[in-house]
């Protein structure tokens, strides 16, 4: 008998939901779960979307500066072979002045690619490393120019010195060849010999 109730009650379950009754509360909590989780993926999907645009444009603008600044500066840097991890066996890694990434082998074997075409991991590695390797370059090459700016002062404040002693001796020299009473008692002469012969022509004519 009590079989027989068994599954009445069971049939009667499958009818209700063939016919769109009400689901169990647990399926419910699953069907709602998906929905939250699909909305969540196609929120993230968009912000993905724009967070590697704006990244691609982040990086490419980073090794057009990086390629600019090491090519005015000719400067490269060689980077620690565990800045990342590399299943060639690499012995040297150079960063050259047009942001290449060179590597080298243990058979003197090259390779070479630009550095933008690096995963982004790989190029904010390469970043972390000679960013503060350039600051210290910098510095260097500052402290040279200063130097350089100081001798250049020196020199030019010595020149300027023998400039204003020729020009002081070249002038003394044209007074003692032409010295200024020299020039006044021409001038008398001069105008001496214009009296005279005026008062010759007056005396002619009378």
């Amino acid at each position: 008998m009590e079989k027989v109730e068994v599954e009445e009650k069971r049939i009667e379950d499958s009818t209700k939901m063939v016919k769109g009754e009400t689901l169990p509360r647990p399926y419910q909590s699953s069907s709602e779960q998906t929905q939250e989780s699909l909305r969540i993926i196609n929120e993230e999907t968009s912000q993905l979307s724009e967070f590697l645009l704006q990244e691609g444009k982040l990086i490419r603008e980073l090794c057009v500066l990086l390629r600019h600044i090491l090519k005015r500066l000719k400067m490269h840097f060689k980077l620690p072979t565990n800045v990342f991890s590399q299943t060639w066996k690499t012995q040297r890694i150079i960063l050259t002045d047009e942001a290449h990434l060179v590597f080298v082998n243990n058979r003197n074997e090259v390779k070479s690619k630009a550095l933008e075409d690096y995963p982004p991991k790989v190029i904010l590695n390469v970043a972390s490393f000679i960013i503060p390797e350039l600051s210290k370059t910098l510095t260097s090459y500052r402290e040279d120019v200063s130097s350089r700016i100081d001798m250049f002062d020196k020199i030019n404040q010595e020149l300027r010195s023998l400039r204003n002693t020729l020009a002081n001796r070249q002038k003394n020299l044209e007074e003692d060849v032409n010295p200024a009473g020299f020039g006044v008692k021409k001038i008398l002469l001069t105008k001496h010999a214009v009296s005279s012969e005026e008062n010759k022509r007056n005396t002619e004519s009378t």
